[in-house]
């Protein structure tokens, strides 16, 4: 009986496939291993280049090449945010820029942050619902917004035993301290009492 040989035709793989590109300089021959992108726009299609000429293409290559100053600029700030808008999630992003350039039309080193940063990062929540007075007690017992009354009498009591003149001697700043942290304690419960 005769054996029966099978026949197997070997197919070549993908990678084993080798064809011979020319490099994309004039008149020359060699083979073109190296890719450079043809432009800055069309940074997906490419020439293809010997060693040779592809260190000359790279030396004279510009990505920012008939820009202009201003266009290089918005090109390199895009660049930071990878060419996407960023704006605040709620409002006009116009806005925005619109404030940051009218507080940089004004000179920055005039502005004085110690002075105006009280009203500068006030919130607008607590200031419609409170009077600077109000306000003025709540830092003095050091209370945040949402209050309850177990909070107010906690921040109270707590100051109150620091700062009452039977603890303190005879010292003066002592006294006034305990008596405006009183006055702030009588001011927040007559807010509270009025809301109810």
């Amino acid at each position: 009986m005769s054996k029966h040989k099978i026949d197997i035709k070997k197919n070549s793989l993908s990678w084993e496939k080798s064809f011979f590109r020319k490099c994309d300089k004039n008149k020359c021959e060699n083979k073109g291993e190296y890719k450079a992108p043809k432009s800055r726009l069309f940074l997906n299609e490419y020439y293809f280049f010997c060693l040779e000429h592809i260190k000359e293409y790279n030396k004279s290559w510009d990505f920012y090449k008939g820009l202009s100053v201003d266009q290089i600029e918005n090109s390199m700030r895009e660049d930071i945010i990878w060419n996407r808008p960023s704006w605040p999630l709620k409002g006009n992003p116009y806005k925005v820029i619109e404030e940051v350039n009218k507080f940089y039309k004004n000179n920055p080193n005039d502005y004085d942050f110690i002075e105006n940063d009280q009203s500068y990062f006030k919130n607008k929540i607590v200031d419609d619902s409170l009077t600077q007075e109000e306000n003025d007690a709540l830092s003095i017992l050091d209370l945040k917004l949402p209050l309850t009354l177990e909070k107010i009498k906690k921040n109270y009591k707590k100051l109150v035993k620091i700062f009452h003149p039977d603890v303190n001697g005879n010292n003066k700043n002592a006294e006034e301290k305990f008596k405006e942290i009183n006055k702030s304690y009588r001011i927040i419960l007559n807010k509270l009492k009025n809301e109810k």
